[in-house]
């Protein structure tokens, strides 16, 4: 009978300490990886891939899945145009300055709840 009130006795002491687990604050929201070809004087043909990952208050998470579309494209216009500038060239790539252009045009579709844009990988072939 003893074995039978164990578990009576701990269920409101489970419920106490998943109440004081602290919420996340922010989430991450993976949009994937994007291959842009780069302009090339020779016939060899080169391209960089860039992996983006957001981190968004955990509150606006949802919206930001719901948007990955949008915001996938805006990711992929904003790498083409950094490309046609010369921007993403191996040893011209400067991942601050291509950190803060991606940040710029996700922002345009959903400022609120974007706290970072994370480059988890950065490739040149």
């Amino acid at each position: 009978m003893a074995a039978a009130l164990i578990p009576a006795v701990l269920a409101p002491l489970h419920a106490a300490q998943a109440a004081e687990a602290p919420k996340k604050e922010f989430e991450y929201v993976t949009l994937g990886d994007f291959t842009v070809n780069l302009p090339a004087a020779s016939r060899r043909m080169s391209y960089v891939v860039v992996s983006v990952t957001l981190e968004t208050q955990a509150a606006q998470t949802q919206q930001f899945k719901d948007l990955s579309p949008r915001l996938k494209q805006a990711v992929l216009q904003r790498l083409m145009a950094m490309s046609e500038r010369q921007e993403l060239r191996p040893g011209r790539t400067d991942p601050t300055t291509l950190r803060d252009n991606l940040f710029d045009s996700l922002a345009r579709i959903q400022e609120e709840g974007l706290k970072d844009v994370v480059i988890t990988r950065l490739i040149h072939s």
